[in-house]
This record gives structure tokens, sequence and C-alpha cells, in this order.
């Protein structure tokens, strides 16, 4: 009485007419048969008592599910709290990756970045990287990262001048399958000093060069649609064989569709700091960049 009407109607007010019946038709037809079939019986049930054995039919069927669901979140939570404490119990031991220098570029006239590289030996397994945010070990994995990416088990961080990058601690499994941690801070009074280099793009008919590798979170991709606009988009779109585990726009990377697409024109690197600092990007043009031909 509810689903052949329904399928009687064409197009998407089939779902809308089917709705109705269930919350209105539905509700007449379920307790009016309770109220016949209790009429019907010998003795006579009352209304009260018809009435309650539709309801308790009701409870029947919606009771499980709705306990179910709520039991989602604190279930969800404890299982959170179990496996947050089975890595907080892991052995503490020296980070075993390689340290490489941090590097000062200068983006433009934008700002400043530093960046560094931690390369992962052989046989390493990286299983968890959490962040210290607001004096609590926050996994990664849940949200966005703009100053860390990951190749594997190499760990690249990038962060503007000016500000400091949180204290991360990395869980890791070795090729014994042990289970440890250990915590990265960066000593930012040693990088005052550092020379700031330029940050140049190597500009490729398929693809660009970055100088280090940049979170794919912070990279934006421009194609020229006019002689003087570029069109932007950012990469949260993965191409065939990229995965959101790897999230590292890396030196050689290369676009599937570039002959479709045509050489990228652009590139926007976009920071959005704790508040209250504002927001900041800055911004690389392909012709800005290339060798102008030589006169005949």
């Amino acid at each position: 009485m509810i689903v052949v009407p329904a399928r009687s109607i064409a197009g998407p007010e089939a779902l809308a007419a089917f709705y109705i019946a269930l919350f209105t038709l539905g509700p007449m037809v379920w307790f009016g048969l309770h109220l016949l079939t209790g009429a019907l019986q010998s003795p006579r049930f009352t209304r009260g008592e018809s009435t309650g054995l539709a309801v308790s039919g009701l409870a029947i069927l919606i009771v499980p599910p709705l306990i179910v669901g709520m039991a989602q979140g604190p279930i969800f939570m404890v299982s959170n709290q179990m496996k947050a404490r089975g890595f907080e119990q892991a052995e503490q031991a020296p980070l075993p990756h390689t340290l490489l220098p941090v590097q000062r570029f200068r983006l433009n006239d934008a700002g400043e970045l530093y960046t560094q590289t931690l390369r992962a030996p052989a046989g390493l397994h990286i299983e968890r990287v959490s962040a210290l945010i607001g004096g609590h070990w926050s996994d990664t994995a849940t949200m966005t990262h703009a100053y860390l990416c990951r190749q594997g088990d190499d760990l690249h961080l990038a962060w503007p001048v000016g500000s400091e990058l949180m204290p991360l601690r990395i869980h890791w499994r070795d090729n014994q399958d042990t289970r440890y941690q250990a915590e990265y801070r960066v000593d930012a009074a040693s990088l005052a000093a550092l020379p700031p280099q330029a940050f140049k793009v190597a500009w490729r008919d398929d693809g660009i060069d970055l100088p280090v590798p940049m979170a794919r979170e912070l990279v934006q991709l421009g194609w020229r649609n006019a002689p003087d606009a570029l069109h932007y988009r950012s990469l949260h779109m993965l191409q065939p064989g990229e995965t959101f585990k790897n999230d590292c726009v890396m030196a050689g990377y290369r676009r599937v569709a570039w002959q479709q697409e045509g050489p990228i024109a652009g590139v926007i690197l976009r920071f959005n700091p704790p508040p209250p600092a504002p927001p900041w990007q800055a911004e690389f043009h392909r012709e800005a960049e290339l060798p102008s031909p030589s006169a005949p």
C-alpha cells in the first residue's frame, strides 16, 4: 500500500510520494489493522490492548537500531582511546630518520619559508604522526596539516618564517615489527641566521619541479584560459596513481592529462596560519621565469 503507489510515479517525485505515504498512510494502516485484528479475536481485545500490540511491534523494529546508533559514538571514542594508549605505551627511542639541513626560501616578495626533510631508513614503517596542539597530541591523519607531508616513510616539513613548527611525535615499527616513538622539535633559535635562497619553480610541458617537496594542501596549479587570466585549481582531486597518504608534491610532479590540459602556467603556495595571523600566498608565473627568446 506504500511501495506500489510510489512505484507508479516516475522521476524524483516517487521518493517524495514514498515518504509521504510512509509517515501518513503507513501509521493509519498499521494501527488500523491491529485494531481490526483485535476486534476479531475471541474474546475481543480492547482498543488499548490492540494499540499496545501495535506499539510493541514498532518498538521491536525501531529500538534496536536506535540503540546501535546511540552506541556508535561512545564505541568509536573508546576504540580511539585504546588505540592511542597503544601508541603512547610504545618504547621511547632516538628518532631513526636522517635529518637533512633546514633550508630557508624567499617566496618572491610574499614571505619566507623554512623547509626540512626527515629521511627514513630502510625497514622502517611509520604508523602515526601526532602534533602537539593545545596541550594534546592529535593524530595528523585526522586533520589538515599543510606544514607536513609524507612520501612513503619520509617526512617533509614546511613552515613560514616567523611561525613555530608544532612539536611532532612520530610512531613507527622497525623490521622486527617492534613499535617505537620519538618526539621531534625544531630549534627555532638556530634558524634565524640561515641565508634565504630564491624559491624557483622549474617548468616542464608535462608538469613542474619544485625545489623542495611541498604538501599537496599548499599547492594550487594554474592554466591559462585567456591571454591575461589564469584559472587555478587545488590538488584535492587525486590523479590516477596518487594516494591521500603520500600527499607531497615532489620533484618530477607530472600531470597525467597534460596533453589535454596544456602546460602549467602558474603555481600558488597558499598559507593559512593560526589566527590572528592573516592568510597569505606566493604566486609564480611560467612566463616570468622562462628565458626570453634571443633575437635573431
